[in-house]
């Protein structure tokens, strides 16, 4: 039916002509084979492209600065929470035991003795203040003697006065009862020769009846069972705590398979946000590595310190620490990009040892809260970055009959591409027909420069839009081989302004003003006769 329109098209033509031609032919000697074959431009579409449209969509990860630059936001509450119950050592940190033997002879007489904390290795406690809290005691006479005995805790004091409690031991007998630490202020510091863990006691003890013998004995025993602290103040040791190591995997290696080239993100960055009440020096070593195929980067991070209260009258510290291309090697990690992530490191408390200042301090309600912000400013630079993808052969038609044209009847069929590219950004494009089998290219339609890419200025901002013109063609040949590729392979190349070598900005307001035309040069043949 197309052959016929244009059959009719082409005599009405020749009918115009002879009606304008003053001379008289022989129509016999005419031949009855005619061959057109014309250029035909249709306009396709035309149209904008622009990102600024997203910045009406409510969206919390992309965020927009005022001179419309974008970012990329990512927030995570509460990524690690530590508090004082998380640490086996501190736990007993107040807690305190005496069992002791004392012989006891004559009427009267006083007992004073120094007991050792023992609160972990290396915890030196100068002093404890106590909420709540009891001296749990026990005291066994093997005296015939009646007797009064006096614990005094010379440097545990309510109310600025030592806790003190008298018990009445029948001859021969055992006495237990508790006294209150509520309040109380322990100071572990007096004796001279080691100013902490050191809990100075004295002991009056009187026969209320007779006298004790030489041979009496008095056996003591007193608990305090983890009270509950309002602060402990000393040197709390020089530990590490090893975090554990863990691996992300990606889940991206099929994609990686098919990028090649070079991509940095120029600026990411990594905010740990916290909350501190340790009032004491903690050292983080984080590290991380990337692993690609046989390739790795580390995150190369130093070790650094966490901000914490100045104690006692700071309870609690707020502050934040960015990792950033300034101290580490996040944008080459995060650029590789990554199939799997190792992620590992330490704590380490009091990193440079005991110093001899007794300056840490914990509270009963010590925790440690932390946030994490990851920003991706869109700053960057692409090189020769090539994406490609395989599909099956959506052209090739089995049945012949099925086919709309036949491809001899073109010479070529082109889409003409007009573009104003707003973008730092230019795009080639390739479709390539694929044999599989024989893992062959059999041809290939290109535009090399599909759109190039807009000049920026020394900050990596667009100056001005670039005027692209391209042309696709797909002539005649690569029609004649669809039918022998049972593959097509997609490639893009990306690269940004200056061919990837300074790096470029996003705005939202960068845009494409594009038109694009289809041009189609038929080859029509037809025998009149």
């Amino acid at each position: 039916m197309k052959k016929i329109q244009l059959l009719l098209i082409t005599l009405a033509l020749l009918a115009l002509v002879a009606g304008c031609i003053k001379e008289t032919y022989d129509m016999d000697r005419l031949s009855m084979k005619a061959h057109l074959s014309p250029t035909l431009a249709i306009s396709a579409v035309r149209g904008n492209i622009s990102i600024s449209d997203i910045k009406n969509i409510p969206n919390d990860t992309v965020v927009f600065d005022e001179d419309n630059f974008i970012r990329i936001v990512l927030n995570e509450d509460s990524v690690l929470q530590v508090s004082l119950d998380d640490f086996e050592d501190f736990d007993d940190l107040a807690e305190f035991h005496i069992n002791e033997v004392y012989p006891v002879f004559g009427a009267s007489l006083t007992i004073r003795d120094t007991v050792t904390f023992e609160p972990g290795d290396d915890i030196r406690v100068e002093r404890i203040v106590v909420n709540t809290g009891t001296v749990n005691y026990s005291i066994r006479s093997t005296s015939l003697a009646p007797a009064s005995f006096t614990i005094k805790l010379l440097s545990v004091l309510r109310a600025g006065i030592p806790v003190t409690q008298v018990i009445n031991i029948p001859a021969n007998s055992t006495v237990t009862g508790s006294v209150s630490l509520n309040s109380a202020d322990i100071d572990l510091s007096k004796d001279p020769k080691m100013k902490y863990n050191r809990l100075p006691v004295e002991y009056q003890v009187t026969a209320t009846s007779g006298s004790f013998a030489i041979t009496d004995l008095m056996f003591v025993t007193m608990d305090i069972p983890s009270p509950e602290f309002d602060y402990a103040k000393g040197y709390f040791g020089n530990k590490t705590e090893s975090i554990d190591d863990d691996t992300l995997d990606m889940e991206i290696e099929d994609i990686l398979d098919r990028i090649s080239g070079e991509f940095l993100l120029s600026s990411p960055s990594i905010t740990l946000n916290y909350s501190n009440s340790f009032a004491l020096p903690v050292e983080l070593n984080l590290e991380a590595t990337g692993f690609r195929g046989t390739e790795t980067v580390d995150l190369g991070l130093d070790p650094f310190q966490l901000s914490y209260p100045a104690a006692p009258g700071g309870r609690d510290k707020s502050a934040s620490f960015t990792v950033d291309k300034n101290n580490s090697d996040l944008p080459q990690l995060v650029s590789m990009p990554p199939e799997k992530i190792r992620f590992f490191g330490s704590a380490e408390m009091n990193p440079g040892g005991f110093t001899g200042a007794m300056d840490n301090y914990i509270f009963g309600n010590s925790r440690f809260i932390a946030g994490m912000e990851v920003e991706i400013p869109l700053e960057f630079r692409i090189g020769n970055l090539q994406f490609t993808d395989t599909t099956d052969n959506f052209l090739k038609i089995e049945d012949e009959e099925d086919m709309p044209v036949n491809t001899e009847d073109f010479e070529f069929l082109r889409i003409d591409f007009e573009a104003e590219n707003g973008f730092p950004l230019g795009i080639a494009i390739k479709m390539i027909l694929y044999d599989s089998l024989t893992f062959h290219n059999i041809d290939t339609v290109a535009a090399s420069t599909f759109l190039e890419p807009a000049n920026v200025n020394a900050e990596g901002r667009v100056t001005e839009p670039k005027s692209c013109t391209t042309s696709i063609e797909i002539d005649r040949e690569f029609w004649s081989s669809i039918k022998e590729a049972n593959r097509i392979i997609f490639s893009f190349t990306l690269n940004t302004t200056d061919g990837g070598t300074k790096d470029v900005k996003i705005y939202s307001d960068y845009g494409i003003d594009f038109r694009a035309s289809l041009v189609l040069k038929p080859d029509i043949k037809f025998d009149l006769e």
